[in-house]
């Protein structure tokens, strides 16, 4: 017979089961059929709870963006995606949910900026006002003419990277392209931000760590972001105890503190003098910012954000544009064409702003970002004090998002949109010469207040770079007279630049080994 000791923890066993039971159903009635967007489409178990989500994007790593571009199908421009949040796909209303700078204030959402668990970067700053301040600060150090004052940094990187070319076209090694352009783009990033860089271009295997660490944080994010308890305590745990719980994310903690260490001796050291760089770290502490806002925690977010994004997002657009520069022929012979008539001597290569009038190059650039994606996944913005109202130019319907919605648009679906973008899978570079105005459904670095800080480094990084590298490297398709070499790929397919799973950035298929290529005489 059961003791009564037994018999109370059984009956409390069942209460508990029974409350919980109860309140789950009443939140998800209260979800599906009380909400200021009730009124939306959805699929009702995605609207009641947040485990549809978890299941797609963490039991089925990073698919929730296929199964929100099928909603689409199902239920029209505007699908209700979770609880809380309103998914769109419709290009006609990427300028009215992110509105450009005036009386229009976006907040970002604080629940989709949560699982990097960096809350003090300008990038991940929920408030529209806290963010403009933040931003303010940083405008002037990424401006387009601090970027240009800014060649001659970005060309000795460049030039020494070339020479390693040179080693591999001698040695006959094979090239992981996605691991060496991270190292060039690290280096770059690094000695912009705090003085001085880890000459990651110098190790023979271009110094993978920082690339694998950050992306091992980065698989993190969708649990992280259900889970955020998770975060808190892998945070708190004594470093042994952490990598024994989770390595990779222990690894990503330790380099979030070494980017830290390096915010620290960067604001610590002497201001730069008139004739060296000056770093973001030395302009913000300078800078009219609060003292709260200088404090180092919210500074290592800051550097943790600024050197990941300018590290993993360039370098992966730049090992796609590779890829299908190397596959297509036609449009490296229009490419090399156009570089060889803008640098006929290398000794004397033009500025970037020459470079920048290039039509083709840029259209080359426009493209690779476009099929390179950026973040992959979704951006969300909150409307805190009005009505977003959304007008379809295709069907002249009306939609009205009250105030306080997390509403979102996605960064693959955009640019793989065939109303837009026809034979979207294919690298097309004449389409933004053809239609100049696409760039206003270029996405990459998001639209209005909320667009990323960096475009113009990565704008620079992307034209020098390929510029460079195709005025003296041919294809074996497509070799010039002059060339020193040709770039080959190496057991690398299409599979290699697809992404096939979101997990913050884009992830393709689990067996590639990057985007690999042989440098040939």
């Amino acid at each position: 017979m059961l003791s009564l000791q037994s018999i109370s923890l059984l009956q409390a066993v069942v209460s508990a089961i029974f409350i919980g039971t109860t309140y789950a159903i009443i939140l998800g009635i209260r979800r599906v059929y009380f909400s200021p967007i009730s009124h939306f489409p959805g699929p009702k178990l995605g609207i009641a709870t947040f485990w549809y989500q978890f299941y797609y994007d963490v039991v089925l790593s990073g698919q929730y963006v296929w199964k929100v571009r099928d909603l689409h199908k199902q239920y029209g421009p505007i699908v209700r995606i979770n609880p809380y949040e309103l998914h769109v796909d419709d290009p006609d209303f990427l300028e009215d949910i992110f509105v450009g700078p005036g009386t229009h204030k976006r907040d970002k959402w604080e629940w989709a900026t949560k699982g990097l668990g960096v809350p003090g970067a300008t990038l991940m700053t929920n408030g529209h006002d806290l963010h403009r301040v933040r931003r303010a600060a940083l405008n002037p150090f990424f401006s387009k003419a601090s970027v240009r004052n800014l060649q001659t940094l970005i060309d000795a990187k460049l030039d020494f990277f070339l020479e390693r070319f040179e080693e591999f076209q001698r040695s006959g090694e094979v090239m992981t392209a996605n691991i060496a352009f991270a190292a060039l783009t690290n280096d770059i990033a690094s000695e912009f931000s705090f003085g001085t860089s880890a000459d990651r271009i110098r190790h023979p295997k271009f110094d993978p760590s920082f690339h694998d660490n950050c992306i091992a944080g980065l698989d993190l994010n969708h649990l992280m972001l259900q889970f955020p308890i998770i975060m808190k305590t892998l945070h708190a745990l004594p470093d042994s105890i952490a990598y024994k719980t989770d390595p990779a994310y222990a690894m990503y903690l330790a380099e979030k503190r070494e980017m830290t260490a390096q915010a620290v001796k960067a604001m610590q050291s002497p201001n730069p003098s008139k004739t060296q760089y000056r770093t973001i770290f030395h302009e913000i502490l300078n800078s009219k910012l609060p003292p709260e806002e200088k404090a180092i925690p919210r500074l290592g977010d800051e550097a943790s954000v600024t050197l990941a994004a300018g590290t993993l997002t360039t370098s992966w657009t730049l090992s796609v544009a590779l890829y299908y520069l190397l596959t297509t022929p036609s449009v490296l012979q229009k490419l090399k064409a156009e570089l060889e008539s803008a640098i006929p001597d290398m000794s004397q290569p033009p500025t970037l702003l020459q470079l920048e009038g290039l039509p083709y190059l840029g259209a080359c650039v426009q493209e690779a970002i476009r099929l390179g994606y950026g973040a992959s996944g979704r951006i969300s913005v909150v409307a805190q004090e009005e009505p977003m109202v959304l007008t379809s130019s295709q069907t002249s319907t009306q939609y009205t998002i009250p105030p306080g919605t997390p509403t979102s648009m996605t960064i693959m679906l955009l640019h793989h949109d065939e109303r837009i973008f026809p034979s979207s899978r294919t690298f097309r570079p004449e389409r933004w010469l053809e239609n100049p105005r696409l760039d206003k459904y270029l996405y990459s670095f998001g639209k209005g207040t909320r667009q990323c800080v960096g475009i113009n480094l990565a704008y620079a990084e992307l034209t020098l770079i390929l510029a460079k590298i195709f005025r003296s490297y041919g294809s074996v398709g497509c070799r010039h007279e002059g060339d020193v070499g040709v770039l080959e790929l190496w057991e690398t397919d299409e599979r290699d630049v697809v992404a096939v799973a979101d997990m913050f950035v884009p992830k393709v298929w689990k067996g590639s080994k990057g985007v690999r290529i042989r440098v040939v005489d």
